[in-house]
């Protein structure tokens, strides 16, 4: 009998709660922190697809924060976006969108725009709702996905229809950014994620390239190449399998094997800024 009981207690338990297996398998967001911006301003009163974009807006952070990502707040994409309003050209865009990314600590910046198709009749109100989105590295201002979505919506008034319509497509958006971004994050986990090093020395005269060759010695690195030198400062791209504060470490390890001491100076996205003292 009391076999008997402890079998049933144990299969309720399992019931409960799971196997210890399966709660390892669960699938955790990255830690990695989102911006969202939009192309044009929003301030303008003329501008006919504000009330889309701020609701496709919601509809996107709303998706992504309930799934556990964490997304810089309204207010700081909001000026983001106001910034980058001065040119429509994609690569300058991109590159204020990946700066701007960084100035409030985003490693990535979800960038996107509205297309917006209304049905204003007597007898209906609807409206079609087109969103595409861009997911862009801050640090190297590489496109990572793009991706559309779109929805439809009839309401009692067509500022209702637009409401819902935007709000369904931010969110089947997100869904189809995150299964993109996700797909990122794990080849990165077992390629190694791409970390920008800047290294700067007193001694005008100083080769750097000792550190690299000590970085691409690390089990780690999978590639690791000088893009840009002199004047006493070099930069270093790094392919490295692990977290930036692991990369840190490993800088600090390996500068000291040289005799150097560094200091970081700035870090921001995957970019870190060094020293020799």
């Amino acid at each position: 009998m009391k076999h008997w009981i402890t079998l049933v207690f144990a299969v309720f338990a399992m019931a409960c709660y799971g196997t210890p297996s399966s709660a390892s398998d669960t699938k955790k967001p990255s830690n990695e922190r989102l911006l969202i911006i939009h192309v044009a301003p929003s301030s303008k009163a003329n501008d006919a697809e504000q009330e889309s974009r701020v609701n496709v807006y919601e509809g996107l952070v709303e998706y992504l924060t309930d799934k556990g990502y964490r997304v810089v707040d309204k207010a700081s994409a909001e000026q983001c976006s106001l910034q980058i309003a001065a040119t429509h050209e994609i690569d300058p865009v991109l590159n204020k969108a990946a700066s701007f990314g960084l100035k409030f600590f985003a490693e990535y910046t979800i960038f996107f725009k509205t297309t917006t198709t209304k049905r204003d009749a007597e007898e209906s109100k609807g409206a079609l709702i087109r969103v595409s989105a861009k997911v862009v590295d801050n640090t190297s201002a590489q496109i990572i996905t793009s991706k559309v979505a779109d929805a439809s919506s009839s309401g009692i008034t067509l500022e209702d229809a637009i409401d819902k319509a935007s709000r369904a497509a931010g969110k089947k958006l997100a869904a189809a950014l995150i299964g993109a971004m996700e797909k990122f994050y794990r080849e990165a986990v077992n390629a190694g994620h791409i970390y920008t090093i800047v290294v700067e020395s007193p001694n005008s005269e100083e080769s750097l390239m000792p550190l690299l060759a000590q970085l691409e010695g690390n089990t780690s690195v999978s590639t690791a190449k000088e893009t840009e030198s002199g004047g006493g400062k070099a930069t270093f791209e790094i392919c490295y399998k692990g977290k930036r504060d692991q990369l840190d470490r490993d800088i600090l390890k390996a500068a000291g094997e040289l005799g150097w001491k560094l200091n970081k100076v700035r870090s921001e996205g995957n970019r870190s800024s060094w020293k020799i003292k």
